[in-house]
């Protein structure tokens, strides 16, 4: 019975060490790249192409859009939006559905963030659902 129990703790902390499982929400910094859950490619959060959000601090009209680019493998690009069209914040790449939840900081009434201070929340589900 021990063994068994030792056995099932081993396999949890393997599958968790082993990078995002599908249905996980993933912080990725801009640079940075995890691995796409069930491949062996990368994703990296390779740019932030605009971001015209409301500030922080200011009174908006329209909430505006942040645009993000990952690359997946070695070429391809994925553009993924967050803004009023949710589908556009929506992709699919090696039959992955790959979302962008968030993406901080904001801007502020000073400016628009450094690129490498950008964080990318990131959720990977199935693309057959």
């Amino acid at each position: 019975m021990r063994i068994l129990i030792v056995a099932a703790l081993l396999s949890a902390c393997i599958r968790s060490s082993t990078g995002p499982q599908l249905g996980d929400n993933v912080e990725l910094r801009y640079g940075a790249s995890v691995m796409l859950p069930g491949d062996t490619v990368n994703v990296q959060f390779t740019d932030v192409t605009a971001d015209s959000r409301c500030p922080t601090g200011a009174q908006c009209v329209w909430a505006g859009e942040a645009t993000m680019l990952l690359t997946v493998g070695y070429n391809q690009q994925v553009s993924l939006t967050l803004g009023a069209d949710a589908t556009r914040a929506m992709a699919i790449a090696r039959g992955a559905r790959i979302t962008l939840v968030a993406l901080k900081p904001y801007p502020t009434l000073n400016g628009s963030p450094v690129k490498a201070d950008y964080v990318a929340t990131l959720r990977f589900d199935s693309a057959k659902d």
